[in-house]
């Protein structure tokens, strides 16, 4: 890993991310509301969130991790990082290693003044990992909140456990398709309806499954038994 010496402002106009109007206009939306500066040019439009990614990844050689892929930290680690200092400094808590080394996902490595606040605070040195903010926001709204897409983990769950004791046998249909029907509509007038909350319930299935809260084929014979009585 390249030493990081440019910040993130730096390195967007520097590479032709973003044009010196375009940093002038969110730094000052920085200093009147406050706030990350990536986050604050990705929610202007200037820069998408997975080009701001690839720019920091090219720069400093690094690659960027899938918080969904490395699953639920170790306890000691959720407890080490209450979910307010974790939502304030933007990052997520990934494992403690030797000498007091917390590796943390961050959507800016090059914000060295945050990592410092944080390595201050809790008394450790910050060892920053490269993370999509999407996907540190889902990974605290997850672990620390049992939100899964703006739904508790035990939610789905219970959803799953009626569609076990109701779906009828060898109708042919996925999972999916059976939690979809039971599902409560969005309420979207278009014709993406369907498709869209397919491709949630689907996520949401893949999300619990990647966790080890069950199989798709544990799902499935669990229905199928379920309809034989």
């Amino acid at each position: 890993m390249k030493k990081i010496k440019k910040k993130l402002g730096e390195l967007l106009l520097e590479t032709g991310m973003i044009d010196d109007f375009q940093l002038r206009s969110a730094l000052s939306y920085q200093e009147e509301w406050g706030g990350r500066l990536g986050s604050i040019i990705i929610k202007k439009g200037f820069v998408s969130e997975k080009d701001m990614l690839s720019v920091i990844e090219n720069q400093y050689g690094l690659s960027a991790i899938s918080l969904e892929e490395i699953g639920r930290p170790p306890e000691e680690v959720l407890n080490l990082v209450k979910v307010d200092v974790a939502k304030k400094f933007g990052f997520f808590p990934v494992r403690m290693e030797a000498g007091r080394n917390l590796v943390a996902a961050i959507a800016d490595p090059t914000d060295l003044k945050t990592l410092d606040d944080i390595g201050f605070l809790l008394g450790v040195r910050v060892k920053p990992v490269l993370a999509l903010e999407s996907d540190i926001a889902r990974a605290i709204s997850l672990h620390y909140e049992g939100n899964v897409y703006g739904q508790t983990v035990q939610m789905v769950r219970d959803r799953a456990v009626t569609v076990e004791r109701t779906a009828p046998v060898n109708t042919g249909k996925r999972v999916e398709e059976e939690l979809i029907e039971r599902s409560p509509k969005s309420g979207v007038s278009d014709g993406r309806k369907d498709v869209s909350h397919k491709a949630v319930i689907e996520a949401l299935i893949d999300l619990l499954v990647s966790k080890g809260v069950f199989t798709r084929e544990e799902l499935i014979r669990k229905i199928q038994a379920k309809g034989r009585f």
